[in-house]
């Protein structure tokens, strides 16, 4: 890609629960390079101000864009209490369907709250496309003659998704009007370890001044814990002598993000109800736990651990009301027990409006998620890559949790755990300093094994009988996985790999050349367990010659994979890309 003086890096994170944006111009981060200008968001039901707005997006009966973030769940709830909103299109939390895609196929549709779908290409580069319009509008009022071509994008993405979802991206992106040429996709956890990087000795932390120092000291080595709302995303570093840093454990990490907690709280108040209250309300009032999911997502921040007070936590009155009608002369509030999934039964009152909870089971709702993130980390420090780590860089909006850091501090106390201020701002901050500086990353770690699909001259000794087959008076093996690279491997980042030498022997109609991915070292053949089609190497029309041999390179980017293939006979060169 070639290089540009842009005016303005501008970076867009989107979350599971919470968008946002920031930027900065060149001059700024020549100045004070963890400077950047941060939207601030009004939420219209309780009048605060937040640096992100909720990832919501809201679309009418003909399928056109109406609201996105905080004004989308209010607008929502309007239509609600008008029973106007079963024709309108309300997604919410849509990120996580990205978490699984391992294909990169089109035509895939998502559902809203009430089942409906739409293409998922819709609802993201919408939603992409709101926060592009609002960032330029944010621009502007600072430069006024910015134009959208003087801006490098940055667009994050965990760096545990799979390459086709991080492709995905790149096309909504794209779709919402930002020019490929302008835009990289970088991964959460590495953005937010250069934001810590650049943060200056005398920025407030959770530890000594010093310990920040010796973090990106040449030798030292660091795992990266970006803690969010759908996902837990985890990446370790080696510093280098020249300050870049190589990454010793591949990207890893699991679907324990903050929202688990919310869903086992959730699933509490359904307890609480019953069923009968819980399917009426859901098909009635399904804006009540809406509600409910609200007020627990701003109280469970004061759930701390070994905490001596009760936890209060605000419960909507239809609650009460819903219970009552299919409840004759029963009161929710003369309940003083809740028989829960896990078969405990568990202590409550409820007060005026007030759902009370003892510390110890307002502690529970974090358990299971939080015992998931600390059993995966003592795993990863236990391998033989992880030695040698001293330090945690704990970053994202669930780090803002008391339960979830300090399960980390004492799980691990004899390592630095370092917890910016700004840890749920850290991923958006280093993202725009990545997009001024992007060369942090100088060796990876292959996420996947990498091959192509080919076959070969049928053999009895060392092929299954199941993939033979006759063509062209051959007897023949198929689907053999052809490996270009294995999981694990290290990369040197900007390089390109050895060439491996194939012959194109037929074009389909869909395209040439068929990539896979493995999550096993060494597959066999390419329909196993753990592999993956990802795409045609060749598109549909290319102009490579049948019956020629072809050379395939990989090269590994900032944060992009590129497959290239050059054939001699035609002088032909096509580059893949997945994740850039």
């Amino acid at each position: 890609m070639a290089t540009k003086n842009y005016l303005l890096v501008a970076a867009i994170d989107f979350g599971t629960t919470y968008s946002g944006y920031a930027f900065s111009s060149r001059e700024d981060f020549q100045r004070e390079p963890t400077k950047a200008y941060l939207k601030q968001w009004v939420d219209p039901v309780s009048s605060m101000m937040y640096n992100k707005t909720s990832t919501c997006i809201l679309f009418d009966e003909s399928v056109n864009f109406n609201k996105f973030g905080f004004e989308a769940e209010a607008k929502y709830q309007d239509l609600i209490m008008d029973n106007e909103h079963k024709t309108w299109y309300f997604f919410r939390r849509f990120k996580m369907t990205l978490y699984d895609k391992q294909s990169s196929g089109d035509g895939w549709l998502i559902e809203d709250e009430t089942g409906k779908q739409l293409p998922a290409l819709v609802v993201f580069s919408e939603s992409i496309k709101y926060l592009k319009l609002s960032l330029l509008e944010e621009a502007k009022k600072q430069q006024t003659d910015i134009q959208a071509d003087d801006i490098k994008w940055i667009l994050t993405v965990p760096a545990i998704w799979s390459d086709p979802a991080k492709t995905f991206m790149r096309r909504a992106a794209v779709q919402a009007g930002i020019d490929t040429n302008s835009l990289t996709i970088a991964l959460e956890p590495e953005a937010a370890a250069l934001f810590v990087k650049h943060l200056s000795v005398d920025r407030q932390l959770h530890g000594k001044c010093r310990d920040l120092i010796r973090t990106f000291a040449p030798g030292s080595k660091y795992i990266v814990v970006d803690a969010g709302g759908g996902t837990i995303d985890i990446t370790a570093h080696e510093v280098l002598t020249d300050g870049t840093v190589r990454e010793i454990i591949k990207s890893n990490g699991g679907n324990w993000g903050g929202t688990s907690v919310d869903r086992e709280y959730l699933d509490f108040i359904k307890c609480l109800l019953g069923e009968s209250v819980t399917q009426s309300i859901e098909q009635n009032e399904p804006q009540v736990f809406f509600e409910v999911c609200r007020e627990f997502e701003t109280a469970k921040r004061q759930i701390k651990p070994q905490s001596d007070m009760k936890f209060n936590v605000r419960i909507p009155s239809q609650l009460g009301e819903a219970y009552a009608n299919l409840n004759p002369g029963r009161d929710l509030k003369s309940k003083k027990f809740v028989f829960t999934k896990c078969k405990r039964n568990v202590s409550i009152s409820i007060i005026g409006d007030k759902l009370r909870l003892a510390p110890k089971d307002a502690e529970d709702f974090f358990a299971e998620t939080v015992n998931e993130i600390t059993r995966h980390l003592e795993n990863l420090l236990l391998q033989n890559s992880g030695k040698g780590i001293a330090t945690i860089i704990l970053v994202g909006g669930f780090a803002e949790s008391p339960m979830l850091t300090q399960a980390v501090k004492s799980t691990f106390s004899e390592m630095r755990v370092i917890i910016p201020h700004e840890a749920a701002w850290s991923v958006l901050r280093g993202a725009v300093i990545f997009g001024h500086d992007p060369g942090l990353i100088k060796e990876r770690r292959s996420k996947y094994t990498y091959g192509l699909a080919v076959f070969d001259i049928f053999d009895p000794k060392i092929h299954d009988e199941k993939y033979k087959y006759e063509e062209d008076g051959e007897i023949r093996c198929g689907y053999l996985f052809s490996k270009l690279i294995s999981i694990d491997d290290p990369v040197t980042v900007g390089e390109y790999r050895k060439a491996e030498t194939y012959m194109l022997t037929d074009i389909e109609d869909e395209g040439s050349i068929a990539l896979f991915t493995s999550e096993s070292s060494d597959p066999k053949y390419v329909d196993e367990k753990g592999c993956s089609f990802v795409g045609f190497i060749l598109s549909a029309g290319h102009n490579f010659e049948v019956n020629e041999i072809f050379d395939v390179m990989m090269r590994f980017g900032e944060t992009e994979v590129e497959i290239k293939a050059y054939q001699p006979k035609s002088n032909t060169i096509s580059s893949y890309y997945l994740g850039q």
